[in-house]
């Protein structure tokens, strides 16, 4: 007989067992417990309090543009509080400027810089920050629609950096990735500026790092994002996106535009990667004022590439990349210039992820669908994560791969992304077939938790897994739908 315990594992690409099918419905099926639902929410609720967010926000020159990002941070009311670090020492910014909002003021704070610190100012915005965790974007992307997938995103795994991107930056971040075994490297690069959260330890500490390791580099300071990814030693957790700006955004030259901006760009990357293997190489120092980098992995899931719906309501992820990072060799010695723009994608490769991405699962269009691009292999899968734990939740997923291995794969339930439960039954769960524009036959499938077996009523994620060997052909994700949902509740 089956139990939470017995049969639950950390990731989802593993099998609770090895006859898992859709078709159990004559199967004793035991779910979750109570107990398990009242302490999963109430950790729930404690991550929410424990990681409460400062916004932080960089003000140079586009005064309007910063106006409107404050306003939609506001108006998320997802924030203890919004710094405002004002680069600009010609202007001593006030918050009149936002006083044509409707909302209080009480939690905006400005410091005004004596002088441009650039990317450094961040960090320092960061490292005074009331609570233990920053969101930063600047102030030129709009970051309102993924606010939620984010946070929720983040809480889940709060140690590593999490961030979002658009479909080439993130193709281009997995060629900037680092593995090297023999001294614990395994680190990625991710800009910060399109919206990322992170841990205010990580900014304090990334201040020192700058004072050690750049004082002959004083003018790379500056470009500090280039170094802050790398130098956390841990690969970014980044979303997939339609990265948009800002409607008032387009006046004003950004930071990119000044003079030898790209030289130092390649300088930065460069010295970045150099600076943390030479220090992880080296034995770790006995000087007590020595600050040196992480060695162990803080990431508590696989990485996986995650886009968020329009609406901001679901997480749609997997483990499938289209590049095998852990496998890409990687040698300091020649290859210093993996993480620079030498090392860009070409078109062939970045074309077929591109039209087939994450993002295409969640556009609500029939005609585009996420591919695997490949047969399936055992352990991978793919997943959603629908932000809280809810009750008798209905969704639909639209699949384009075949009904023959949809039926090979295990569906599997979670609380928190890290125990899972396989759903052996079929109540619940209906089936209809209809033909795409294009001729091709889908596959809709109805979820009902309302009607799913006793333990199963609740749950967070729910993931997709090939627990065997597989020649049945690729994964085809077209569209996913929350029919009904639970409202958020507390305990």
């Amino acid at each position: 007989m089956l139990n939470a315990k017995q049969n639950s594992t950390n990731v989802p690409n593993k099998s609770m067992s090895g006859n898992a099918r859709y078709n159990y419905g004559h199967y004793i099926n035991i779910g979750f417990s109570d107990f398990e639902f009242v302490q999963s929410k109430k950790r729930e609720i404690e991550l929410e309090q424990k990681y409460d967010l400062s916004a932080v926000l960089l003000h140079w020159q586009r005064s309007a543009s910063v106006v409107k990002a404050v306003n939609y941070l506001l108006e998320s009311n997802l924030f203890k509080e919004i710094i405002i670090w004002n680069n600009n020492p010609n202007i001593n910014l006030g918050k009149t400027i936002f006083e044509k909002n409707n909302h209080s003021l009480d939690s905006i704070r400005i410091i005004n810089s004596k002088e441009n610190l650039k990317d450094e100012a961040k960090y320092r915005a960061c490292a005074q920050a009331k609570t233990i965790a920053c969101f930063y974007s600047d102030d030129d992307w709009d970051t309102s629609f993924p606010l939620k997938s984010l946070i929720a995103d983040f809480r889940t795994d709060p140690y590593v950096l999490h961030s979002v991107t658009d479909p080439y930056t993130f193709y281009t971040n997995l060629m900037w990735t680092y593995f090297d075994n023999e001294i614990n490297l395994h680190t990625g690069f991710s800009w910060i500026g399109c919206g990322s959260i992170f841990l205010r330890e990580y900014a304090q500490r990334h201040l020192q790092y700058l004072q050690i390791y750049l004082k002959d580099h004083r003018n790379l300071i500056y470009l500090s994002d280039v170094f802050f990814s790398i130098w956390l030693n841990d690969i970014p957790s980044q979303f997939n996106m339609n990265i948009r700006h800002l409607p008032a955004s387009s006046t004003d030259a950004s930071f990119s535009s000044i003079l030898k901006f790209l030289q130092y760009q390649h300088e930065s990357s460069i010295l970045a990667i150099r600076i943390l293997e030479d220090n992880l190489r080296q034995n770790q120092s006995n000087d007590t004022n020595h600050i040196g980098f992480s060695r162990r992995k803080n990431r508590h899931f696989p990485y996986c590439i995650k886009s968020s719906n329009p609406k901001d309501e679901f997480i749609f992820y997997t483990n499938i990349l289209r590049i095998d990072t852990e496998r890409i060799p990687f040698n300091i010695s020649k290859d210093f210039e993996q993480g620079t723009r030498h090392n860009l994608p070409t078109e062939s490769k970045l074309s077929f992820f591109s039209s087939h991405t994450t993002l295409k699962a969640v556009d609500d269009d029939l005609k585009t669908c996420w591919r695997s691009g490949r047969n399936v292999r055992q352990g991978e899968f793919f997943a959603i994560d629908f932000l809280y734990i809810q009750t008798n939740l209905s969704f639909s997923l639209t699949i384009g791969h075949t009904w023959e291995l949809q039926k090979n794969v295990d569906m599997n339930l979670s609380f928190d992304g890290l125990w899972w439960i396989t759903y052996r039954a079929l109540k619940g769960i209906t089936i209809k077939s209809q033909n795409s524009t294009s001729n091709e036959q889908l596959h809709v499938i109805v979820f009902n938790s309302t009607q799913f077996n006793a333990g199963f009523h609740s749950f967070r994620f729910i993931a997709f897994n090939a627990s065997r060997v597989s020649p049945l052909g690729e994964f085809q994700v077209c569209d996913i739908k929350i029919i009904t949902k639970s409202p958020i509740t507390t305990l």
